[in-house]
C-alpha cells in the first residue's frame, strides 16, 4: 500500500480536521494582518501605530514562526527607542507633556468634533500609553527588552 498523501481525505473526520486546522490558521493570519495593517496606517495617522503594530505581531506569532521572529526584532527596536527618550530627565519630561497634550486633545477632539470620535479616542489611547512607559515597572520591561542580544 502506498504512503498517505497530505491530501489523502477519504473520511469525513479527516475533511473536518483538515479544514478545522486551516480555518484557524487562515482566520489568525487575517485577523493579525488587519491589525497590523492598521497599526501601519496609524504610522501616518492619529493613534498608537507601533503598539498596533506589535499587537498584530503577537496574533500572528500564535502561528506563525515568521511573525515570532519579526515580533523579537520589533520588540528590540521600540525598546532601544523608548529607552532613548526616557533614559534622561529632559525626554521623560518631554513624554509627559506630549501624553497629557494628547489625551487632551484626544478627549476634546471625540466631545466636540462627532465625527471624529474614534480619531479623537485613538489620540488619547496613544497619550495614555505614552505616560504608560514612564512607570517604573514598564521601564524596567523595556530596558530588559533593549539589552536582548539579536539572533
Amino acid at each position: 500500500m502506498a504512503d498517505k498523501s497530505p491530501f489523502d481525505l477519504h473520511s469525513p473526520i479527516d475533511w473536518l480536521k483538515w479544514i478545522g486546522r486551516n480555518a484557524k490558521r487562515m482566520l489568525i493570519f487575517i485577523l493579525g494582518v488587519s491589525v497590523l495593517l492598521a497599526g501601519v496606517a496609524m504610522l501616518a495617522l492619529p493613534g498608537p501605530g507601533l503598539v498596533v503594530i506589535i499587537a498584530g505581531l503577537v496574533i500572528l506569532a500564535t502561528e506563525f514562526t515568521w511573525a515570532e521572529r519579526a515580533l523579537d526584532k520589533t520588540s528590540k527596536k521600540a525598546a532601544g527607542a523608548a529607552t532613548k527618550v526616557t533614559g534622561n530627565k529632559n525626554g521623560q519630561l518631554a513624554l509627559a507633556v506630549s501624553g497629557i497634550g494628547m489625551i487632551v486633545a484626544g478627549v476634546l477632539v471625540a466631545v466636540f468634533f462627532n465625527n471624529f470620535f474614534i480619531v479623537g479616542i485613538s489620540i488619547a489611547i496613544a497619550g495614555v500609553i505614552g505616560l504608560g512607559t514612564l512607570h517604573p515597572r514598564v521601564q524596567s520591561w523595556i530596558d530588559e527588552k533593549a539589552n536582548i542580544p539579536s539572533g
